[in-house]
């Protein structure tokens, strides 16, 4: 997909609106300014961290039923579904991609450490699987190697594995097997998908990257604000044309694909598909989109960082310098790139899955290509020539019965394509044998069907063939009282996003530039009543208020969550304009809080009146035309015309009594690639949810709401330009001001933020209260400016077979409902179908 359109493009079409319009006919202004964007955070209670691995695990984790475990010796089948399987799942450690593929890859595998139910059932605890114990420092022991200087801490972790851990064919698994396999997952002539959980985060394992790239190019962030800068300084200058210019698996004349990323000094031209033969820009190069976007003094200079990248060389190394060591048979020890900090909590989460591969099976399913990407034959033994010169290798593992093994409680039995994969209790693991898993793995047998759409999951849920079933707001009248139901809240909000590039505005014709005015967004925002949106129509989702959901934990060793921190009440406070104390609404912060509802009709119709004046000011609008915004959604379905029913009356009552009443209105276009056509700009306003990593808030900011303001990157809130915002704050008694986005980055742990770092030091340096703090004022400063508007917190309503007890009906953060591992049952399989058979099966 083409991130921009061609200026010349984007110029002929204003022109042609204009020629239509008639002589003398009212002209937009050409662009908007929308003024000098400040905020001011304030002096932020500061507090250092302790530093290392400060907090403490827990470690004890719920006893279970020992009557309703893996001893109990009649049958128990667990039956779901999903909703298809694509063109195949793919288990693979070292390649999935989708939840769905790792729907097998979590049962049939096992990570060196799990996160369990606690003793209390209110929290987690870490338990050692694959791990015989918590992970030991022995950085000392390797001074003056792997860039460890005398003194540091951290860095090596030496990890004792468990001796009774095999694959379930029996065969038993021992370090070799852990070197082997990483190998494999660092193999530079494969470029596995999940190598980069190794090299690019925080548990990045010492030299991986280097290895992986074998000496090759490696493309790196331009750290620079222009692209003239990195030349100047001597850098190499790519662009990167497949993010940029969506040109990936389009070729040259002489039907070479084009590179991902390509010199801004290569003339070669590349056939874009996305454009008709024989109209401008169907054939493009580097070079020209270089030229005419990013070099010095172009549209699009100052987003040259997030299309353009440095190349550099990578270091040459051989495996005895990537920090993985066999120590002996039963002992491994990682080196790390850095120290990692809190790692009491950080290692076991980080380790909770594991990269092991069979080596048998692995090499069995190996395809050798050479450089012209024929494939190499091998020989009766499965073995390639000795003299072959081999360019790239795929692999098939883990993509079929016959190709597939494990190493967890269970092992894949069945599958077959569109209709049912099945697993089965894995005898041979470690588990059923050590006497540390009593009281769990009730369960023999997964299966999962494959059921598309809801409507039919539900009626096969109450015929009694699969144990739970997600419902829709219009299942919620009958089913909302069950006693079966449950309630899972999920890290994703559901939000209002708009479009605010100028230019692409003007281009829809419709007079929907008025978005770009501030006041008026915020007016669009406090004229939804969020309680009454998320009751009326969803099933289960709760009203929303702020970026981040009451599902992100902040400390990981208390539980304490982001949303009860003072610091991100008062930021929703202050957002929607509630306040407290002495002269304020409410006596005190926790009281306002509680009376959130972001709905404020008169002062959404104030603001109105105010936005109405400010773009006949600015030359945007003539006062008078009609304004109508395009509201793109997934589908056209009973759900979604309610939704945006709802949403347009708001509106025009926000609009009654100002200049825009009888002037604005939404039209609803159903287009299942939204998310797509709002990157690109085509059109006004969109749903987004965003969230995941619930242990993790603080990267959130500067990967979902500070990256490309283009469109390019995560960032939905295309044009709201966050390296514009300026943000100070008062850290530890030292003013910084720096943009939104560098804040944002520097919150990510970035150390090449030097503009904060050299004045407060790393974000890693302050206790996790203010951290917490500091990025309170980050959600406040995004969402004051309305850029986007959240409206409800997503929850998902099922309803639980009878036939199943899960361990609490409360939530748990990494421990959910207990999972497979504490799930019981009341009826075992020969007992339900009976009960089924009965006709008393009834929710």
């Amino acid at each position: 997909m083409k991130k921009f359109l061609s200026v010349m493009l984007v110029l002929a079409m204003l022109m042609t609106s204009v020629i239509a319009l008639g002589e003398g006919a009212f002209t937009p202004a050409d662009s908007y300014d929308p003024g000098e964007r400040t905020f001011d955070g304030g002096v932020i209670a500061t507090e250092l961290s302790e530093g290392g691995s400060s907090g403490e695990i827990n470690t004890v984790r719920y006893a279970g039923d020992t009557t309703k475990d893996y001893t109990d010796e009649k049958e128990y089948t667990y039956n779901t579904f999903i909703t298809d399987m694509g063109s195949g799942l793919d288990w693979n450690p070292h390649t999935w991609e989708t939840s769905d593929d790792s729907i097998i890859l979590d049962y049939t595998t096992t990570g060196f450490y799990a996160f369990r139910a606690n003793e209390n059932v209110d929290g987690y605890a870490v338990t050692c699987e694959m791990a015989a114990d918590y992970p030991v420092d022995v950085t000392a022991e390797y001074a003056g190697s792997f860039s460890i200087e005398e003194g540091d801490e951290g860095k090596a972790w030496r990890i004792a594995l468990n001796p009774d851990a095999c694959w379930e064919d029996g065969t038993p698994i021992t370090a070799d097997d852990y070197i082997y396999s990483m190998q494999e997952q660092l193999n530079p002539l494969m470029l596995n998908r999940r190598a980069d959980s190794y090299y690019n985060g925080t548990f990045n394992i010492y030299n991986a990257k280097n290895y992986l790239y074998a000496g090759g190019a490696v493309y790196n962030a331009l750290e620079y604000a222009t692209a003239t800068e990195a030349i100047e300084a001597g850098e190499d200058v790519y662009v990167d044309m497949w993010n940029f210019w969506g040109l990936q698996g389009c070729v040259d004349e002489e039907g070479n694909e084009c590179p991902q990323y390509v010199s801004i000094n290569d003339e070669t031209k590349y056939r874009d598909i996305a454009v008709a033969e024989g109209e401008d820009g169907d054939w493009i190069s580097a070079k020209e989109m270089f030229d005419g976007y990013f070099a010095a003094g172009a549209p699009y200079e100052s987003y040259a960082p997030d299309y353009l990248t440095v190349a550099s060389v990578s270091t040459a190394v051989t495996w005895d310098e990537v920090g993985l060591k066999k120590v002996d048979d039963y002992t491994i020890d990682i080196i790390l790139e850095d120290e990692i900090a809190e790692a009491a909590f950080y290692l076991p989460y980080n380790m909770s899955g594991n990269w092991l591969v069979y080596k048998p099976l692995y090499e069995a399913c190996k395809t050798y290509y050479d450089a012209n990407g024929t494939e190499i034959a091998k020989d009766e033994e499965g073995n390639i020539p000795e003299d072959a010169e081999v360019d790239s290798i795929s692999t098939n593992y883990c993509t079929s019965l016959e190709t597939s093994i494990g190493f967890g409680p269970y092992k894949l039995t069945y599958y077959e394509m569109d209709k049912q994969f099945t697993l089965e209790r894995n005898e041979n693991w470690f588990g059923y044998k050590d006497g540390k898993h009593t009281g769990m793995y009730q369960t023999d047998r997964i299966v999962y069907q494959i059921i598309g759409d809801q409507e039919t999951q539900l009626m096969t849920f109450l015929a009694g063939e699969i144990d739970s079933v997600g419902l829709t707001a219009a299942d919620m009248e009958q089913y909302g009282s069950s006693e079966y139901i449950i309630y899972e809240p999920q890290t994703y909000t559901t939000k209002l996003t708009f479009n605010l590039l100028y230019d692409k505005l003007l281009e829809h014709g419709t007079n929907s530039q008025i978005l770009v005015i501030d006041e008026f967004r915020k007016a669009f925002a406090l004229c939804l009543d969020r309680e009454e949106f998320a009751t009326s129509f969803t099933a289960a989702h709760q009203a929303g208020y702020g970026l981040v959901n009451y599902n992100y934990v902040y400390d990981p060793f208390s539980g304490a969550l982001f949303r009860d921190s003072e610091g991100a009440k008062e930021a929703l406070v202050n957002v929607y304009g509630l306040t407290y104390g002495d002269d304020g609404e409410y006596a005190t912060l926790d009281e306002a809080y509680a009376a959130l509802t972001g709905y404020d009709m008169e002062q959404a119709n104030e603001l109105m009146k105010v936005a109405y004046d400010k773009a006949i000011e600015a030359g945007i609008w003539d006062g008078e035309s009609p304004i109508t915004i395009e509201f793109e959604v997934y589908q056209n379905d009973t759900v979604y015309v309610q939704m945006f029913t709802y949403i347009d009356e708001q509106l025009k009552k926000a609009c009654e009594g100002t200049g825009f009443e009888g002037k604005i209105s939404l039209t609803m276009v159903a287009d299942p690639d939204y998310y797509d056509t709002m990157y690109s700009g085509g059109t006004d306003m969109i749903f987004t949810t965003w969230g995941g990593s619930a242990f993790d808030p603080f990267s959130f900011m500067a990967q979902v709401y500070c990256d490309a303001a283009d469109g390019s990157g995560n960032q939905m809130e295309i044009g709201f330009d966050t390296t514009a915002v300026s943000v100070s704050m008062n850290v530890n008694d030292v003013d910084v001001t720096a943009s939104l986005h560098d804040w944002a980055n520097w919150c990510n742990n970035d150390n090449t933020v030097t503009g904060i770092i050299d004045k407060i030091g790393k974000f890693a340096d302050y206790s996790y209260a203010t951290r917490c703090a500091i990025y309170a004022k980050l959600e406040e400063c995004y969402l004051s400016f309305y850029a986007t508007t959240p409206i409800y917190y997503r929850y998902v309503a099922s309803l639980v077979s009878q036939k199943v007890n899960e361990l609490t009906d409360t939530y748990l953060q990494l421990v959910g409902f207990g999972g497979i591992e504490f799930r019981t049952y009341n009826y075992d399989d020969a007992e339900w179908a009976d009960y089924i058979a009965s006709g008393e099966l009834k929710y």
